[in-house]
């Protein structure tokens, strides 16, 4: 006689795939929050490795964070260094950028004149000043090494004060200058479903970064420190 398979027999398979479906389920979800907490952690120490060596060596140090890439990795210049005043926007981000473009081929086309002068003119031929512009290098410390974020993570968005509303795109630059300050920052970390997000806050003057696994609304229009209390003007 063949036996059969009853509906019970069925039902308890059933339950049993679902089971294992829901426990893989929730470890695959585990370990993209546990990338996404290495993340933060790796980003928050990096942080505050850059704000202590800026202070230590006298020299300003900048975090470089491309969004589009999910990268991040750290540069230093030997020049001194001015922020430009006013809110940073896309338009005046790009006119920016025209004006580096233009710099560059000015540059090029006094090279290409002095070629046809000979060593005594070209030493002598007067130009009009240009302050020299503050230029960044990679920095290669074997501590700060480029960093690719881990598995889902993504940066999805930085601001600072000089910004006008929050960097979504491209790259973000935080600085960090000497005798112990750095820019007041907000770096937004999650996972590509934005399920997960976690908010990286530092501190100007200290250099404390607090993690918190929220998204912390950047003050736009009111300055707060990363206690969330209001900085009086």
């Amino acid at each position: 006689m063949q036996a059969g398979i009853t509906l019970i027999e069925i039902l308890v398979v059933m339950s049993l795939i679902a089971l294992v479906v829901a426990s893989a389920s929730m470890g695959f979800r585990a370990l993209l929050k546990s990338d996404l907490r290495t993340s933060a952690s790796k980003m928050a120490a990096t942080m505050r490795y850059l704000f202590d060596r800026a202070s230590t060596t006298g020299k300003v140090h900048r975090m470089v964070l491309d969004m589009d890439q999910g990268r991040y990795w750290a540069e230093v210049s030997e020049d001194r260094f001015l922020m430009d005043g006013g809110r940073e926007t896309a338009e005046t981000r790009q006119r920016l950028l025209e004006k580096l473009n233009k710099e560059a081929e000015d540059a090029k086309k006094r090279a290409e004149a002095r070629l046809g002068l000979d060593e005594m003119q070209a030493r002598y031929r007067p130009e009009e000043f240009r302050p020299k512009r503050a230029q960044f290098n990679t920095f290669r410390e074997m501590v700060v090494k480029p960093v690719v974020l881990k598995g889902n993570t993504v940066i999805t968005d930085v601001f600072t004060p000089r910004l006008a509303e929050p960097l979504t795109s491209g790259r973000g630059y935080i600085y960090f200058f000497p005798l112990g300050m750095s820019e007041a920052a907000i770096v937004h970390l999650a996972d590509k479903k934005r399920e997960t997000q976690y908010s990286l806050v530092i501190h100007p003057l200290t250099g404390r970064v607090r993690i918190k696994n929220t998204y912390v609304e950047p003050p736009l229009q009111q300055q707060v420190d990363d206690e969330g209390k209001e900085i009086l003007p």
